[in-house]
C-alpha cells in the first residue's frame, strides 16, 4: 500500500490531482484486463465454432450464461464502485472549484 504523501506525490509529478490519478490507474487496469478478455473470448469462438461445431443457438445460451457469470464478478463490481466513488469526488471538486470562483468573484467586486 503506497502512503497518501507518496500517491499525491506521484499525482504532482504526473500533472494531476490524486483522485485524476486513481481514475487514470483504474483506466489502465481496466483496459488491460480488457485486452486479455478479448484474447480469450476470440481463442475461444474460435474451438467452439470452427473445432467443436457447436450451433449459434447453442453460442447465445452459452454467451448468457458467461454474461451473466460476469455480473457476479467480484472485480468487475470493485470497478464500479472505484469508478462511482472517483466520479464523486471529481464532482465534488468541480463544486468546491465553483464556490472559491465565487468568493474570489464577491471579494474583488465588493
Amino acid at each position: 500500500m503506497v502512503s497518501n504523501r507518496r500517491r499525491k506525490k506521484e499525482a504532482k509529478k504526473q500533472g494531476l490531482t490524486e483522485p485524476e490519478l486513481r481514475l487514470v490507474e483504474l483506466v489502465e487496469e481496466i483496459l488491460d484486463k480488457f485486452r486479455w478478455q478479448q484474447v480469450l473470448v476470440h481463442a475461444q469462438s474460435f474451438l467452439l465454432r470452427d473445432k467443436l461445431k457447436i450451433s449459434d443457438a447453442e453460442l447465445n445460451k452459452l454467451l448468457e450464461a458467461a454474461s451473466r457469470a460476469v455480473d457476479k464478478d467480484a472485480a468487475w463490481t470493485g470497478w464500479q464502485e472505484r469508478l462511482g466513488r472517483l466520479k464523486g469526488e471529481v464532482l465534488e471538486a468541480r463544486r468546491s472549484i465553483r464556490r472559491e470562483r465565487k468568493q474570489i468573484l464577491r471579494e474583488a467586486g465588493g
